[in-house]
């Protein structure tokens, strides 16, 4: 449409349709957004609820804490395990169990055999002196004549030899049951105690070790003796017989101690103890007034506290969780205020609010599980969630959190003010100092300056609530060590978090504008124009970057491969046509070279996700053009039309680029840097004015065009960046002095 004729009625009143139903839509739209981000934060203040009142009023007290007062059983009674009485106990009762012998009677019924066998050999003997026995018998027995006498009397009749037998067998009985025990073979930790049991055909019993050992046994007052002098008639006959049996007797064993029954014996028996529990009353002392509290004493009052839990109605249990949701709430709230007025890149992002939110939650959630042992490290995923937030998003986005971090976890542990300003001035000073990433040394600085941090608040809480020096320098020194830690997994998680948030830093980027990049070296091969019309214009949009404070290594990297997509058709782009040459669009119809110059965005953006650029290089890819029109190639096809009057009207949206409009202040940039060094190369006298006169002309196209109304430029800043596109353009089309032509030799 030439710029003097009005579009027709009917398309006019379209338009306004389509806007209305645009503006509906984008209304909706909205209201969407403001419900997908609603959802993430309310669900993320209910658990972090939970996290911090779950688990009931947090404990008080610390190891190595000073007591403020006299610290007293709060509750009627409780109990506590005496694991020392009671092991003590256990073993007491283990050390009554007897040791478990096994008995194998063989060797006693054995040497019965041998002395009924003299005896029968003494009584059928055909004189009636020890003569008429073999030499061996004598000297085996030490038999005398006395001795042959006796029992030759005792024998002289079958009806006496009989008795004799019985006599005998009751005598040896005791013994063949109750087992005799060698010399040496009780082990020593097994000598004390004055009772055996003796295991044999699956039956158990007690025997007093008197019993049952040599030296006891044989002697001429022991139970032996006296069983032998009770079995037979004639006390001289028992004396005599015991004399003969006693020396062997001693040098026999039946007793084997069983290691693996005694011990389970034992076991048994320690079982069967209950556990002995001391017993505490209200009122009674357990930590006196400025003294340090112990290990033992904190556990005593673990217990109380535990009690004083146990013993809270359900409607003060109910009453407390609702206080600390209404708290939780408004800290919610309160960064939610934050974020929907200072950082609505975030705002307007349900993925973004979804992720903060997650990180937040699992970092409290972390800290509160770390926080149930003695180390203090629980800092540590407060610290490094805070770190990253401000790597994914912004520092005052990682300071909000911090604070509210800070606070949820000194309320969930229960710690005082001196903790929670140890949390937040650590974890904000490794925040403030952590900046853009473009070093990898740059985590380790971080995590040393939150080391500093929490090692310096530490030790002055410490004094300011009169700690003991021990515990203020034991803690100080866990804390820089978590904090120096957390500066490490910073550095080690940058790759997962450039990949989860969907972002790049600065060591990123300074890799992308390496000028060995595949795609920047395919590039120089095949559109050579293109590729120094993108590092110039890197040039310019990193010096207007910079101007406004926005990411001006971002915006350098971005333009770099900004056009790359051109390289897929180099020839149709005038950069890339040598002088003279044919131009390609002489003999193609407007609207296909339309199609073709917009295409190399989405070939840029193509070529960018198969060599995996990061997403913000590629929103940069997409977002330099913006919705802008085509106006050459639009204007030659209305001056076609109108020579054709039976030509179809003409759609602007045909002949404009898809989009989007500038998302983000860098895009805007880039479109502005884009657009002012690709349009200077067509002054023939690139003078001061001109540039100045160029540079404003198209950016107040684009204005009033509405690209920036998406990427929250001030008209203050597009007023910046303009002059210091103007003064970059200046610097790169500057006078030079005209030499008079050298004159040949």
């Amino acid at each position: 449409m030439t710029p003097g004729k009005r579009k027709p009625k009917a398309a006019r009143a379209q338009l306004r349709g389509s806007e209305l139903i645009d503006i509906r839509k984008g209304r909706l739209a909205r209201q969407r957004r403001r419900v997908a981000c609603l959802v993430p934060a309310i669900l993320a203040a209910l658990v972090s609820a939970a996290i911090v009142s779950g688990s009931g009023p947090p404990f008080p007290y610390r190891l190595g804490q000073r007591a403020a007062q006299d610290l007293r059983v709060n509750v009627p009674e409780f109990q506590r395990l005496n694991l020392v009485q009671t092991n003590l106990l256990r073993e007491q009762a283990a050390r009554q169990v007897p040791p478990i012998f096994s008995n194998d009677p063989a060797p006693i019924l054995e040497l019965q055999k041998l002395l009924e066998d003299l005896i029968e050999t003494v009584a059928n003997a055909r004189r009636e002196t020890m003569s008429a026995l073999a030499p061996d018998v004598v000297e085996a027995w030490d038999l005398d004549e006395e001795i042959f006498a006796d029992l030759r009397e005792a024998s002289d009749t079958p009806e006496r030899r009989d008795d004799l037998r019985r006599s005998v067998a009751e005598a040896f009985a005791p013994i063949i049951r109750h087992g005799v025990l060698g010399r040496g073979l009780l082990p020593l930790d097994e000598e004390s105690g004055t009772m055996i049991q003796v295991l044999r055909d699956d039956s158990l019993f007690s025997v007093s070790r008197d019993r049952v050992l040599p030296d006891r046994l044989v002697r001429p007052d022991g139970p032996v003796a006296e069983e032998f002098a009770a079995s037979f008639n004639s006390t001289g006959l028992g004396k005599t017989l015991f004399d003969l049996v006693s020396g062997r007797l001693a040098q026999t064993t039946t007793l084997h101690f069983e290691k693996e029954p005694t011990a389970l014996a034992r076991q048994r028996a320690r079982a069967r103890v209950d556990d002995w529990y001391d017993t505490y009353s209200r009122g009674q002392l357990l930590v006196e007034k400025d003294r340090t509290i112990t290990e033992d004493q904190l556990e005593l009052l673990r217990l109380d506290f535990q009690a004083t839990l146990d013993s809270r109605s359900a409607f003060e249990r109910v009453g407390r969780a609702g206080a600390f949701l209404v708290i939780v709430l408004a800290l919610y709230a309160l960064i939610g205020a934050y974020i929907d007025r200072y950082e609505p890149r975030i705002a307007r992002d349900p993925a973004r609010v979804a992720a903060l939110c997650l990180v937040g939650v699992s970092a409290l959630g972390l800290g509160r599980l770390i926080a149930l042992q003695p180390w203090g490290a629980e800092l540590i995923p407060i610290a490094l969630a805070a770190m990253l937030l401000a790597v994914a998003y912004t520092p005052m986005t990682a300071l909000v959190f911090t604070l509210g971090a800070s606070l949820l976890v000194s309320l969930a542990l229960g710690a005082g003010l001196g903790y929670f300003i140890m949390l937040l001035g650590g974890t904000a000073s490794g925040v403030l100092l952590l900046g853009d990433v473009r070093t990898r040394t740059k985590p380790i600085q971080v995590g040393l300056a939150a080391a500093l941090g929490y090692a310096v608040l530490s030790v002055a809480s410490g004094l300011w609530l009169d700690q003991p020096i021990e515990l203020i320098g034991t803690e100080s020194g866990l804390r820089a060590g978590w904090g120096l830690l957390t500066g490490f997994l910073l550095g080690g998680s940058l790759p997962f978090v450039e990949r989860g948030f969907g972002i790049v830093t600065g060591i990123s980027l300074l890799e992308l504008g390496d000028v060995n990049h595949p795609l920047l070296q395919e590039l120089v091969r095949r559109a050579p124009g293109t590729h120094n019309h993108s590092i110039t214009v890197g040039t310019i949009a990193e010096a207007a970057a910079e101007k406004i404070g926005a990411d001006a290594l971002l915006v350098r990297v971005g333009s770099y491969f900004h056009d790359i997509g051109k390289m897929l058709k180099p020839h149709y782009f005038v950069e890339n046509q040598a002088p003279g040459a044919i131009n390609r669009h002489a003999n193609l119809a407007p609207a296909m070279s339309t199609l073709i110059i917009i295409g190399h965005v989405k070939d840029g953006a193509e070529l960018a996700r198969q060599h995996a650029l990061p997403a913000r290089i590629i929103d940069l890819i997409e977002q330099h053009h913006g919705t802008t029109l085509v106006e050459y190639f639009y204007h030659e096809a209305n001056r076609r039309r109108d020579g054709d009057p039976d030509a179809p009207m003409l759609l602007e949206s045909t002949f404009r680029y898809p989009g989007p409009k500038p998302l983000s202040k860098e895009a805007a940039i880039l479109m502005m840097a884009d657009a002012s060094e690709s349009a200077s190369r067509t002054l023939s006298d690139p003078t001061p004015s001109r540039l100045e006169g160029l540079v404003s002309e198209l950016i107040d196209k684009r204005l009033r065009d509405g690209q920036f109304d998406q990427c929250d430029l001030t008209l203050r800043e597009i007023a910046a960046v303009r002059e210091s596109i103007i003064k970059s353009l200046i610097g790169i089309y500057h006078g030079r002095v005209k030499y008079p032509e050298q004159r040949t030799a």
